[in-house]
């Protein structure tokens, strides 16, 4: 009667198993794709932040040898919100701990942005960038 009983159990263990086992397979597999995403993301950032970096200097260049002159090409306001941007982007520090993070983010793009189109300087198209 014994050997009769361990074989209707065989599909509740077998369940079981099959569970546990899928639960630790899955575990697995969330920690390699969320680490996966986490790297694409990261590298997203980190151009992202690189662009806006980048253009911020090569801007403060060009406000710099252009202010020597007495006729300024640039508008006041302009001017001002670049010393802002680059304030903001040289207190941005990527701790992935800090809530705030996305937020100073949004801040950045926004005021990128505005020096940008106050300045009177092109950049990239929207469609060219991956952000």
């Amino acid at each position: 009667m014994k050997e009769f009983d361990q074989l209707l159990s065989v599909e509740s263990d077998a369940y079981v198993s099959s569970k546990e086992q899928g639960i630790d397979d899955g575990k697995r597999l969330g920690y390699v794709e969320g680490y996966q995403l986490g790297f694409e993301k990261g590298i997203e950032l980190g151009q992202e932040i690189g662009y806006y970096q980048s253009c911020v200097t090569v801007w403060n260049h060009l406000v710099s040898i252009n202010s020597n002159k007495n006729n300024l090409k640039f508008s006041v306001r302009g001017i001002q919100n670049l010393e802002k941007l680059t304030k903001l982007l040289e207190d941005y520090h990527l701790d992935f701990n800090d809530e705030n993070i996305m937020n100073t983010l949004s801040e950045i793009r926004l005021k990128f942005k505005l020096t940008s189109v106050q300045l009177g300087l092109q950049t990239k198209e929207n469609d060219e960038l991956s952000f």
